[in-house]
């Protein structure tokens, strides 16, 4: 449910003095964020050019939830973080395609529902992707209990603090944390009270607006925040519409620090999805299609009325910290979190579907920490999560079923329970070594009640351990060694269990029903790497090695590719490596700030199977087996290298960013076996750019997206196009053209 989370320097409850020991005081500096603005770290004057750099106050809480201090660098695992103090999630996604090994595609077509791939593992707004990074909102996991995708558009961007990615199963994360976590942070008031409004436009019909306000009056503080945004899009049918509104009020004590915050958001999002590659090349279209656009990547593939996503969401959340002794304090969280989704599919071989999810969650985390020295921490916690799923799909009629009724076809009931205990625990050995360790205990009962036929209902249990122990070690001279060996697990969801029958394949997503029963996935991953933090340079190397063992794969069937099922694959794995930097090359010139980033990723299958692949083999001359998959073959829509690179310069009232991003070739979903006829997706790149003027109170800005109009595809699958005599053909998602945004921000207060 929770996660751990950076922390800089924020007041805690601790009235019981202590000695602060080596440990903290003589920590060398890691910066685990290599985009953080230079600013936000300027060393003390006292510091020379090129000589180990202090920051007492950047930590890393270890535990479940926020504890006590432990130096970021004597962590035996990467953390980045970066700072955000506001702004839209779509850009926060951008900015987190930035961090090495991490990258984006785009299979709706929408900016506000891009996936985002870390070591190879998905993070996905989409149903049916199996999701392999567990994502958190002030420590509680945001994974949507029906099928464990992530919305990111649901998160109140303009109460985002800082962003923090976790890689690696490391901590205590608890389920789908496969490939690493990611937790949003969001504000609270701080001593000076302050007032902002924000308001925006840009391409394609775009506005938004953005009211904050926050401070502090005695124990208490309060922040608040409201959004509101709208684009045509630059696609046909690509409409979307975002409400946000966020509130925290919080007290802190001599001994005691508490908040409560509350959520509301409202999306309506349209979804114009990939198209032909034959007709963005233009070539030959249906006759239904009279007066194309002339730039035909703007086109909407099916005729009808697309695809749309909307959603409304309420999310109750609360922190307790409780200093008991010097030794001893105890933390609680709990939570409520309610959620209605609506996905309409717009088909053109089968009846249009619309899948109805209500969601309720409710859960509670209780931590106790124990810290007789600063050399040594020791939490203990348990937590539980109860899930009410209601899902109902509905079949709809469109131009090929033009007299269909509609009706109800599925409607499905699971009350999931989750429980869990952890412990974590931090030791320095000495004044140069330092051991981590976690170990975390979950079971999962996911009953699942088919309400119009109750003989096909069923019970699923899981149970897992996962944990991990790591080493770091100071070289001396800015320099950190840390190695470490971490267990993940992802236990199947009710959408994968009610469709994992390969007899009986259902309309993804829509068609749910009583299957053979699939195995949770688990990876083992060693991972190792140097840092160095100086007052011009910092930087950091990471290797890594997962094996993970029934990973979960959605497989198209044969006969009617509209149609699959989800099966555990007996092994994949992922291999790579992460090089990021952040330098300051002019000495005395703080002004210019050089960023990089590097990943190299193989994401591959290593035991055979027939996948999602109908295409490939039918005109062979003996009829056409079944694609599969051989050890070695690559996973699509992994990219093997991405490369990113930034240059900020700030001038006496203005600042200038490049970002750069460059992504290789990939494989098109439907060609795992890494045979197809069809070419890979292309590599491509793209630059961004911001200049910001502040006069006096206000801020101007200017934010230029893929600067000089590259055409590229950020998404790429391999189907049968049902509009043009059925040909087989490369489906691509065209990327977003030149945009732009400019805004003005005005702040009151102290």
């Amino acid at each position: 449910m929770s996660g751990p989370y950076l922390t800089r320097g924020e007041p805690r409850p601790r009235p019981f003095p202590r000695k602060r020991g080596h440990a903290t005081t003589a920590a060398l500096l890691f910066l685990t964020a290599p985009l953080v603005p230079a600013s936000a770290q300027e060393p003390p004057d006292s510091v020379q050019p090129d000589s180990v750099l202090v920051l007492s106050d950047l930590t890393i809480s270890i535990g479940r939830l926020r504890v006590g201090a432990v130096p970021a660098a004597r962590t035996p695992f990467p953390v980045q973080t970066l700072r955000v103090d506001g702004g839209s999630t779509e850009s926060v996604t951008r900015r987190l395609a930035g961090l090495p090994g991490v990258t984006l595609s785009n299979q709706t077509g929408s900016p506000y529902q891009s996936d985002l791939r870390l070591r190879g593992f998905a993070l996905s707004p989409i149903v049916g992707v199996p999701q392999g990074v567990s994502v958190f909102v002030d420590g509680v996991r945001v994974n949507e209990a029906d099928a464990s995708q992530v919305h990111l558009s649901l998160i109140p961007g303009g109460a985002v603090d800082r962003v923090e990615l976790l890689r690696g199963p490391v901590g205590a994360f608890g389920k789908n944390a496969l490939g690493g976590a990611l937790n949003f942070v969001t504000a609270r008031g701080g001593e000076d009270t302050s007032v902002s409004v924000e308001a925006e436009g840009g391409s394609y019909g775009s506005v938004a607006g953005t009211v904050r306000a926050g401070g502090r009056r005695d124990a208490y503080d309060g922040f608040f925040t409201a959004s509101y945004g709208r684009s045509n899009g630059w696609r046909e049918l690509g409409h979307s519409q975002e409400l946000s509104v966020f509130g925290k009020i919080g007290w802190r004590g001599e001994r005691t620090d508490a908040w409560v915050s509350y959520t509301f958001e409202s999306d309506s999002l349209e979804g114009p999805g990939p198209l032909p590659e034959s007709w963005i090349q233009g070539g030959p279209l249906p006759a239904d299609i009279v007066a194309p656009p002339k730039d035909r990547r703007r086109l909407q593939y099916t005729g009808g009325t697309g695809d749309a996503f909307t959603a409304r969401l309420h999310f109750l959340n609360g922190r307790l910290e409780r200093v008991l002794s010097e030794q001893w304090s105890v933390q609680l969280i709990s939570f409520a979190r309610f959620v209605d989704f609506r996905q309409s599919n717009d088909n053109v071989t089968e009846p249009n579907a619309l899948g109805i999810t209500q969601i309720a969650s409710a859960g509670t985390t209780a931590q106790f920490t124990y810290q007789p020295r600063d050399e040594f921490l020791l939490i203990l916690g348990a937590e539980g999560v109860r899930n009410n799923v209601r899902i109902e799909i509905q079949a709809h009629p469109n131009r090929t079923f033009v007299t269909l009724a509609p009706h109800t076809t599925e409607r499905l009931r699971t009350d999931e329970d989750n429980f869990a205990s952890f412990a974590e625990s931090w030791w320095a050995l000495s004044p140069s070594i330092a051991l981590h360790g976690s170990l975390r205990f979950d079971f999962s009962s996911l009953p699942v009640t088919d309400l119009l036929d109750p003989a096909d209902s069923g019970k699923n249990t899981f149970s897992e351990l996962s944990g991990g122990l790591g080493l770091s070690a100071d070289l001396g001279s800015g320099f950190n060694a840390f190695a470490g060996y971490g267990r993940g697990f992802r236990s199947p969801v009710i959408l994968e269990v009610s469709c994992a029958d390969p007899e009986d394949p259902c309309q993804l997503p829509f068609e749910l029903g009583p299957d053979p029963p699939l195995l949770p996935v688990t990876s083992d991953t060693w991972q190792a790497g140097l840092r160095v933090g100086r007052q011009r340079f910092r930087g950091e190397a990471v290797g890594y090695w997962s094996e993970v063992e029934n990973d979960i794969f959605n497989v198209v069937d044969l006969e009617t590719p509209t149609r699959g099922f989800f099966t555990n694959l007996e092994r994949t794995r992922r291999l790579g490596l992460e090089l990021s930097a952040e330098a300051v090359p002019l000495r005395g010139q703080r002004e210019l700030t050089v960023t990089g980033s590097l990943g190299w990723t193989r994401a591959t299958f290593e035991s055979s199977a027939v996948l999602a692949a109908p295409f490939l083999d039918e005109d062979d001359d003996e009829g056409g087996d079944p694609p599969v998959v051989e050890p070695g073959d690559r996973f699509p829509m992994v990219p093997e290298f991405s490369v990113s690179a930034g240059v900020t310069y700030a001038f006496a009232n203005t600042s200038l960013a490049l970002q750069a991003r460059w992504v290789g070739e990939q494989f098109l979903i439907g060609d795992e076996g890494n045979d197809a006829p069809f070419r890979r997706l292309d590599r491509y790149s793209l630059v961004d750019l911001r200049v910001e003027r502040w006069l006096g109170r206000a801020t101007a800005y200017l934010e230029l997206s893929n600067l000089f109009d590259r055409r590229y595809s950020p998404f790429g699958i391999i189907s049968r196009n049902v509009r043009d005599a059925e040909q087989v053909e490369r489906f691509l998602t065209p990327g977003l053209p030149r945009t732009l945004r400019v805004g003005l921000r005005v702040q009151s207060g102290r």
